[in-house]
């Protein structure tokens, strides 16, 4: 992937990761419009094995929260984190186009891409990969409007434990407010949790049994309900502008957004094929390289 450098001191770089962490705020690297975190960011964080229920009751306010104009900001590894993360990517049920999205990665952007990203939370193949806000993740990174940050060194591939701390250190700092269906005890959501705490950084749950401890921490539950209320009351506009508004483009209609959709999600299934194709060539050479004619590979 493409990717800028922004060191602490540079002009663009965001006021509240600057003014939250202060000496220890990270070099970023970025590609997209930074403009996105001067909106207000919905910070996600969730553990990967929620409790049902959670995920129940987090969806219920999430009927509410898709009505605000709100940028999301996540790492969108864990399951619920997808959820929401499809939901701000969800063109047909957001026509004002209210909804933005920055995603974070723990791996180096000379190592990243729109596909690797997916491969990571869906794997390369399954059933899970054409989910349908698909054709849109690609629409926006193609057309720049969609951000992806990493505060990892470029050259960094693997996801070390230290990276995805620090990726959900900066998803925390860069939020105006941070939602938490779930935080598993000892789990790197929980640190997270507490790192965003001590940053005063304002936070909500679902009210679940589950969640106790959270709320022993004073983290305040709603319902979908009261959640809209509150998110009035931290400034989030319901009526707000989209980030990339075109007034004087006609929109086209649904046939045609179908046929555009269609054919990046065509391109993207393409270039997975030679990626996948390329991968097994790759393997197959190996394996004869290792074990030349005559030898047997031992098990």
């Amino acid at each position: 992937m493409e990717y800028e450098t922004l060191s602490p001191d540079a002009a663009k770089y965001p006021a509240k990761l600057r003014t939250r962490l202060g000496d220890a705020a990270p070099t970023l690297y970025y590609q997209g419009p930074l403009n996105l975190l001067d909106r207000f960011c919905l910070g996600v964080i969730c553990s990967d094995n929620h409790p049902g229920q959670c995920m129940l009751e987090a969806n219920q306010l999430l009927f509410t929260i898709r009505e605000y104009a709100l940028n999301y900001v996540g790492g969108w590894q864990s399951v619920m984190e997808m959820e929401i993360f499809r939901l701000s990517m969800d063109a047909r049920q957001d026509p004002r186009g209210i909804r933005s999205t920055t995603i974070l990665t723990s791996r180096g952007m000379q190592h990243e891409s729109l596909d690797n990203y997916l491969d990571d939370r869906y794997g390369p193949v399954g059933p899970f990969r054409d989910f349908p806000q698909k054709p849109e993740y690609y629409r926006r990174g193609k057309e720049g409007e969609l951000l992806a940050l990493s505060a990892t060194q470029p050259s960094v591939k693997r996801m070390l434990r230290a990276n995805i701390l620090q990726k959900n250190l900066v998803a925390c700092a860069l939020s105006n407010l941070i939602f938490v269906p779930f935080a598993d005890k000892g789990s790197k959501t929980m640190v997270s949790v507490k790192r965003a705490l001590k940053l005063g950084i304002p936070m909500f749950t679902v009210n679940v049994p589950q969640n106790n401890f959270l709320l022993d921490m004073g983290i305040p539950t709603y319902t979908r309900k009261t959640v809209g209320a509150f998110l009035e009351s931290q400034g989030v506009e319901r009526d707000g502008a989209s980030p990339f508004p075109k007034p004087d483009q006609e929109l086209p209609s649904i046939k045609e957004c179908d046929r555009r959709a269609a054919k990046i999600l065509q391109e993207a299934r393409e270039r997975r094929a030679q990626r996948l194709a390329h991968a097994t060539q790759s393997t197959f050479l190996d394996e004869l390289t290792c074990y030349p004619a005559g030898k047997k590979k031992q098990h």
